[in-house]
């Protein structure tokens, strides 16, 4: 293990004992949503002898999500208009702040987070530089919404009213509502008990929460309009139910009519669209997805217990946390629909029959035409050794990435993977994430399309296109 590996990053990461239930909650959320890659819990930094950060941090790519975890209980003893004043400066006013310390911490010192108090363990997936980074603050209050049911009656879900009129002090005399919580206008995500579970279920891979988080920004600071929406769950539904077909996701939030001031979601957005045809199915669409996230956490335990290797470049072979980051993450990238199509193809090659000692499927999503995905497995030979036969398909599966190139027209970059046909938790994989700088020249096309026909790669009915 190199220096900062000296202690998994999944055992620093596992909850604290000095932790709340809140805040053990989260985490669990967190790492289902993001998967234990990218996920630290309660990060410090080294200020006065280590201070905490955040209660959460997720660091994907350029996107940092903070998360700040308030839970108080709202007091019923005494008038609305004396408990939710005293509410919203524990549970949201005392979550900015944290937040906004922690972004411009964030900021100025990437370098000086680590995983425990003591800071003798960094994180071991490096921030983005300053002028690449994407910050996302996250204040998750809890206790409020039983209150807030009461409050709004008619069968209120009791979540809180966004309303981007209210800078500061103006919530003092709103109850049950938040737009802007501190005077500068830094846009803070507050969400509750109710809306939290709400968007880490549905949104539940990183790509797609992230891709939510900004486009919500977006749409709420537009200049000159504002917003008053019932709730952050009446928001998502409308986003839902709105498809892109250019977007990443295929989401977006409706367009707003020229020379409007202020916008209104009326409640029960999202009753209605949990009750829908609609709804069912999505779920079933996406119901055989999941099996790309086992893939990724199952490499993900293979990395925590030091039995994981990567391909680096060619057929060199890494344990390096870094170069495991990469290419899983590049897997993580997909959204719920990329993760459909490719546990529907990663299903059909683990059951597909085949007369030669190996079969590989090449996809190309739709959604990131820059990648391929090069799927491979090779018939296992007991005869052969664990290492010889380890080996073979590792040679194989650089081959079938490096045809990729040369099949495949505007593509950069190919993710492999590589495996035996048993359950991909009874067996072995490979992984590997090759990057083009560049196109090849016409004496290289030769020469590669050589070297793959002489190993048994390259197939006759194949085409070069590049």
């Amino acid at each position: 293990m190199t220096p900062f590996q000296s202690t998994p990053i999944w055992q620093m990461g596992k909850p604290a004992s000095g932790i709340t239930d809140s805040e053990r909650y989260l985490g669990v959320l967190a790492r289902k949503a993001f998967l234990s890659f990218w996920s630290f819990q309660n990060p410090f930094t080294d200020e006065s002898g280590g201070r905490e950060l955040c209660d959460l941090l997720v660091v994907f790519g350029n996107d940092v999500i903070v998360f700040s975890d308030k839970h108080c209980n709202f007091s019923n003893a005494h008038a609305v208009e004396v408990s939710w004043p005293r509410w919203f400066k524990s549970a949201i006013e005392r979550s900015a702040k944290q937040l906004a310390g922690a972004q411009s911490f964030i900021e100025q010192h990437p370098n000086r987070i680590f995983l425990d108090s003591a800071c003798e363990h960094p994180l071991p997936v490096p921030l983005p530089s300053r002028e690449h980074l994407r910050l996302h603050l996250v204040a998750v209050t809890r206790g409020g919404v039983p209150a807030g049911e009461q409050y709004w009656g008619n069968s209120s879900s009791g979540s809180l009213v966004i309303n981007t009129q209210l800078h500061a002090e103006d919530h003092k005399t709103h109850p049950f509502m938040v737009g802007w919580p501190l005077k500068k206008r830094l846009f803070i995500h507050v969400v509750d008990e109710l809306t939290l579970d709400v968007l880490l279920g549905e949104l539940d891979t990183a790509p797609d929460l992230i891709e939510y988080l900004r486009k919500k920004e977006d749409y709420l600071c537009k200049p000159g309009m504002d917003f008053v929406i019932s709730g952050e769950e009446d928001l998502l539904a409308s986003y839902l139910l709105n498809h892109d077909s250019d977007a990443a996701t295929g989401f977006a939030f409706p367009v707003v009519p020229d020379g409007r001031k202020l916008v209104m979601f009326e409640e029960g957005g999202w009753s209605r669209f949990r009750a829908s045809d609609a709804y069912v199915k999505w779920k079933e669409l996406i119901a055989n997805s999941y099996l790309w996230d086992e893939l990724i956490e199952h490499q993900t335990s293979h990395i925590q217990n030091s039995t994981a290797q990567v391909l680096r470049r060619f057929e060199d072979a890494s344990s390096d946390v870094h170069a495991h980051e990469e290419v899983l993450r590049a897997m993580a990238q997909e959204g719920r629909i990329g993760r459909k199509l490719l546990s529907e193809g990663l299903k059909d090659v683990l059951t597909r029959s085949f007369a030669e000692e190996r079969f590989s499927k090449t996809m190309v999503l739709p959604s990131r035409p820059g990648r391929a995905y090069v799927l491979m497995v090779l018939r296992r030979d007991r005869s052969v050794s664990e290492e010889d036969y380890r080996a073979l398909r590792r040679t194989s599966l650089v081959g079938y990435c490096r045809a990729a190139r040369l099949r495949v027209s505007g593509i950069h970059e190919v993710v492999g993977i590589a495996t035996e046909q048993l359950d991909f938790r009874q067996a072995t994989q490979d992984f590997m994430l090759m990057q083009f700088t560049g196109p090849m020249s016409e004496e290289g096309k030769r020469e590669e399309l050589a070297d793959l026909r002489r190993h048994g790669i390259w197939k006759d009915h194949w085409t070069c296109v590049c």
